[in-house]
């Protein structure tokens, strides 16, 4: 007895020391941020571009900026709210004065002014909340984090509101909502059209409308505009969890954007968010009109639709986890890119590599399975996620198992095990290839040797998506399916290691395909899922992660 309390004893100051210590680990800077008259401003993002430390200024202008550890050197933390330059301010810079002043920007009223014109009106955008909704939910904690979706608008486009849908079950006395408004630049949201913060509050559910009649909203010669919400304060109900959602519908696009930080990566998703803007506007003869959207999954009977609206529910689910945006993650830079990874559990190394387009979230059914016997390594391939890409060259699979290659020499790994998916395991086996010194065990799930192993359906879909995209980082993405990868069976003869092929029961690979990669390779076993396709591992992860358990331990 008395044995075991002072065990407990023991136990108890180490961890009150171990808090202590993570505790004063961490750096708190606390400022203000003005404007050149001294006027505080508020709802001010200020953010680093490779760490999850961000935060807003309040109503008054305060801030409490808090690391987990220090910034690097060359990293400046960034103030920038509308209407003002952005500013970027070294992290010692920042500790010795932590009241920041912003300049406001020169805004060119020539740019706005239109001549006397009748100008049309017109909504664009979801009119109606349909039957089918999925709901996008805001963290309270991360003020900093948008999420939106983007607009096609005329050429001469003034906006009037914005109408947007909270879900019904919400859960809040009082919510304060920041809206930003961005042009385009190669598919991205690239620079805040507005002169001023644009605020929003309210304390009821269902329809909002944002009145943009104090503002100048008026815009010339831009195609599209995204428009996203920040959740910057609110006020939870008495003896009740905070819960904040916009309702979404289901559709096959992916128009529903997010960032973390005013300094992160912009992803997409598939949905769109049942929102709408009221316009006025003036078009050119050349001018199409732009439709009300329309194109919802919810009463589609084909198998494909059906397919994809399964797919979208586990790709939700996916984005709201915690992987794919951990505090503890971290960037290593390579070659023209800064690669993202994460780290989870101990033991031999294995590394996940996700699928075309994809990131670390994909793995959100394996990575806490995995974690208990392995340490998980899961990384962003360049361009993609949260990686950076630099380089104006096109995609290729050897390039990122070069970047793969850089990740192992620099975390200083000398055997790992690859979980490669899709893209991640035509990767993985020419990592295998090009350096079996570093590997003892591969799983590909889904890959190919070259673009014709695909459903002939499935390219004629990537060909016509290829000739649509607008987006640069997009159109590398599905120009690579396109024409690569370029192995050949007797590439595949070169492989020693042991590798499981695995492919769903209905997947995009031929199934004379998947046959071919196994009996080239000389030590594989073939794993084919039934009531699966090629998204084995959301489809049928329980499945999945035994088979493999299996196979990388015995």
């Amino acid at each position: 007895m008395i044995l075991n309390s002072v065990i407990k004893f023991f136990i108890f100051i180490l961890g009150f020391i171990l808090s202590v210590v993570m505790i004063s680990a961490q750096t708190e800077i606390s400022g203000q941020v003005f404007n050149v008259d001294k006027k505080a401003l508020a709802y001010v993002n200020i953010s680093v571009k490779t760490s999850e430390s961000a935060t807003v200024t309040d109503k008054n202008g305060l801030f409490k900026l808090i690391f987990e550890k220090d910034p690097k050197t060359n990293d400046s933390i960034v103030f920038s709210t509308a209407g003002f330059v952005d500013k970027q301010i070294s992290f010692q810079d920042l500790k010795e004065n932590p009241n920041v002043i912003l300049d406001q920007k020169q805004t060119d009223l020539n740019e706005i002014v239109v001549k006397s014109i009748k100008l049309n009106d017109k909504l664009i955008g979801e009119k109606k909340r349909p039957m089918l909704t999925f709901t996008k939910f805001f963290n309270q904690n991360t003020p900093t984090a948008e999420q939106g979706s983007v607009f096609q608008v005329y050429s001469t486009t003034k906006i009037k509101a914005y109408n947007f849908y909270i879900m019904p079950s919400s859960r809040f006395e009082e919510l304060t909502l920041k809206l930003n408004i961005y042009s385009l630049k190669n598919g991205l949201p690239h620079q805040n059209l507005l002169t001023e913060n644009i605020i929003y509050q309210t304390k009821t559910t269902g329809w909002q409308c944002i009145d943009f009649s104090n503002y100048r909203l008026l815009f010339k010669n831009e195609k599209e505009i995204a428009i996203t919400l920040q959740l910057v304060d609110y006020k939870k109900l008495a003896n009740e969890d905070f819960v904040f959602g916009v309702s979404a519908k289901k559709k096959l696009g992916q128009n529903l954007w997010y960032r973390y930080q005013s300094q992160g990566n912009w992803e997409r998703a598939t949905g769109q968010y049942i929102a709408n803007i009221e316009v006025a506007y003036n078009k050119t003869p050349q001018e199409k009109e732009i439709a009300t959207s329309t194109e919802t999954l919810d009463n589609l009977d084909d198998e494909k639709a059906k397919e994809k609206l399964a797919i979208m529910k586990y790709k939700n689910e996916a984005q709201n986890s915690n992987f794919g945006r951990n505090k503890s993650g971290e960037f290593l830079v390579v070659k023209d890119a800064k690669i993202y990874y994460e780290t989870y559990g101990e033991g031999p190394v294995l590394v996940l590599l996700h699928g075309n387009g994809g990131s670390i979230t994909d793995f959100y059914k394996q990575i806490p399975f995995f974690e208990k016997h392995f340490k998980v390594i899961a990384i962003d391939t360049r361009g993609q996620g949260r990686s950076t890409n630099l380089s104006k060259q096109d995609y290729s699979y050897e390039g990122f198992a070069d970047d793969l290659f850089e990740v192992v020499k620099q975390l200083n790994l000398s055997k790992i095990k690859i979980i490669g998916w899709s893209d991640g395991g035509n990767t993985g086996l020419i990592f295998a290839k090009n350096h079996p010194e570093l590997i003892d065990k591969l799983v590909t799930i889904g890959a190919n040797l070259y673009p014709e192993g695909v459903d002939e359906s499935l390219l004629n879909e990537i060909k016509n998506d290829f000739e649509n995209e607008d987006n640069t980082d997009d159109k590398r993405l599905l120009k690579l399916m396109l024409t690569q990868p370029k192995l050949k069976p007797e590439d595949l003869n070169l492989i020693k290691i042991p590798t499981l092929v695995v492919a769903g029961e209905t997947d995009i690979i031929k199934k004379e395909h998947t046959d071919l990669i196994q009996k080239s390779l000389p030590t594989s076993e073939l794993l084919i899922v039934k009531k699966a396709g090629h998204y084995v591992p959301f489809e049928q992860p329980k499945i999945l992660n035994n088979e493999i358990l299996k196979f990388l331990t015995k």
